[in-house]
């Protein structure tokens, strides 16, 4: 046990002395000290019940013969920060939250670890801190709630942001749009809905790094409690095993929780994660990854905001098993989890409850994946787009460029009813380095669908998507502005070409022209001269690399 080499022997008594300052006894230092890494916090609905959870899990390593040790990390909570300064440090986040993982763990040498995570950029931080450290590691998620419920409306996250611009535009009272504010959350957890947080409940689980049917638990519930305690007892089967992620985190894996995640409408973020989390574990995944997937992956569980599913009720039709029994001969039944059974034995248990939520392979909702990649002159190094929410109107589309340098400029003027039918919206500077930070565009799109825009305008960025977004939304324009993308010379009036069903957008400009303006062009000046965000500015890798951290 390495935590043996910390806490044990003559020489550590004053180790030994400075932890039973907080308690413990000499019999825990004799056995393996495991690490449970929490994400709780007071002011966030997916992370105030995490406490309880927490206990269930040490519970659970205690009666496997182990010394739970908790610490926490963070969470910079996406939906309290969208169309703010605040989400520029959202995405960041992700990477500290690895490296402080690592610090703790490393530094006070734990035999393994539990991760109980809930947010979009702390789940993935926590994957690619497991694959970076190689020790014994399960993962727990925070879990969903229920959607709230007013005047018989089921309210997502979306109802919410999108009833805002309702309320702006007349066609939403004050009280009602208040209405909707106070019923979002019947309890804690997060929002009914495929977020990128929920996105990553569920793909963590198909990765292999989750207990089964843990992704889509509700949170909070005793059947969340009860899986954190077989989550605690079962750290310790693995550490006497040696299952270690490397064992887990193969290509194999990655292919299955990259069809899962697409095969249930997930969000946008996940190509962004799964990139770098593949990079921590040593695995090639990029956009074309994605694209040669979502070809041949079925949609097959319509979850809001595409469709009319929460993922609490995915996860009462079946959850992720009976999504990969759906996917069939499409999932690599060989691909090992920290249940011990390969991803076919889980397969073999599983049971499709509501065929009605989880479509089969031979009817799906859709033929191909939720997410799209698009190439062409406008985003050469690719762009990426949420399908199965975009009108069928919307496929292919020759739409009027209308650029803003911000997120706040283009709401403002959709808000002012300031956008024609008809227009792209274009939103740069918004990138990994020219934001800094690349922030979800949740905001702008919810005007743009509050203002009833969203089967006539597109919104293009080299930012990024929340889960909740809906409607024709592509992002992760690479190159960036900032580093010298084409986005950076649209100009208003320039026609952009959108074709999904081909998988282009362009720039409907000569080539000429293009290199024209290219000579002329004059980056911004950076928006953050000190701190955090400018030295993730100055290391941050674009987004079709995963934005990852130098290391």
């Amino acid at each position: 046990m390495r935590s043996n080499k910390q806490y044990t022997g003559l020489e550590r008594s004053l180790q030994r002395a400075w932890a039973k300052g907080a308690g413990l006894i000499d019999e825990e230092f004799e056995q393996p000290m495991i690490a449970v890494v929490n994400t709780y916090q007071d002011f966030s609905p997916e992370n105030a019940h995490l406490k309880q959870v927490a206990e269930a899990v040490k519970a659970g390593i205690r009666m496997g013969g182990g010394t739970p040790c908790e610490f926490n990390t963070f969470h910079v909570t996406d939906s309290e920060t969208f169309a703010s300064v605040g989400m520029r440090y959202v995405l960041p986040s992700r990477d500290v939250v690895a490296d402080m993982i690592e610090l703790m763990v490393e530094g006070h040498r734990f035999d393994a670890m539990v991760l109980i995570g809930s947010g979009d950029k702390v789940m993935p931080g926590m994957v690619m801190a497991a694959a970076r450290l190689d020790l014994p590691a399960l993962m727990i998620y925070g879990g969903p709630t229920e959607a709230g419920i007013y005047k018989g409306r089921k309210v997502f996250l979306e109802t919410v942001y999108d009833g805002v611009g309702e309320h702006l535009l007349g066609k939403l009272s004050r009280e009602d749009l208040k209405g909707l504010e106070d019923n979002h959350f019947p309890f804690s957890g997060a929002c009914d809905t495929a977020t990128s947080g929920n996105t990553a409940g569920i793909y963590t689980e198909a990765l292999g790094l989750a207990l089964p049917n843990s992704g889509t638990l509700p949170a909070g519930s005793n059947y969340q409690l009860r899986a954190a305690k077989y989550t605690g007892m079962r750290i310790m089967e693995m550490l006497e095993e040696d299952l270690r992620p490397s064992k887990i985190l193969t290509q194999e894996a990655f292919e299955n929780a990259m069809r899962v995640g697409m095969s249930v409408g997930g969000s946008t973020n996940m190509v962004l994660h799964m990139i770098a989390m593949a990079k921590e574990a040593g695995v090639n995944v990029d956009f074309d990854t994605f694209d040669r997937l979502s070809r041949d992956t079925p949609t097959l569980v319509k979850l809001a905001p595409s469709g009319p599913w929460g993922v609490t009720e995915l996860g009462t039709s079946g959850g992720v098993p009976a999504v990969l029994q759906a996917l069939g001969g499409r999932i690599h039944g060989d691909a090992l989890t920290v249940s011990g059974k390969k991803v076919s034995e889980i397969v073999a248990g599983a049971e499709n409850k509501n065929l009605e939520c989880i479509h089969s392979s031979q009817s799906p909702v859709e033929e191909e994946g939720s997410l799209y990649i698009l190439r062409g002159s406008l985003a050469p190094d690719g762009a990426v787009v949420k399908a199965s929410g975009v009108a069928k109107a919307m496929w292919d589309v020759t739409l009027t460029a209308r650029v803003f340098e911000d997120e706040e400029s283009a709401i403002d003027a959709v808000r002012a009813n300031d956008i024609d039918h008809g227009t792209c919206i274009i939103i740069r500077n918004e990138g990994t380095k020219g934001g800094p930070g690349m922030r979800e565009m949740l905001g702008a799109t919810s005007a743009v669908m509050g203002a009833g825009l969203g089967q006539t305008c597109a919104l293009v960025t080299d930012g990024r998507f929340s889960g909740a977004t809906h409607g024709p939304a592509i992002g992760y324009v690479t190159p960036e502005a900032a580093r010298g993308g084409p986005i950076g010379i649209v100009k208003d009036g320039d026609e952009i070409i959108i074709n999904l069903t081909e998988r282009k957008m362009d720039l409907n400009v000569s080539a000429e022209e293009i290199e024209e303006r290219f000579t002329t062009y004059v980056a911004p000046e950076p928006r953050v001269k000190r701190g955090y965000l400018k030295h993730y500015a100055d290391h941050v890798a674009p987004a079709s690399e995963g934005a990852v951290m130098p290391r």
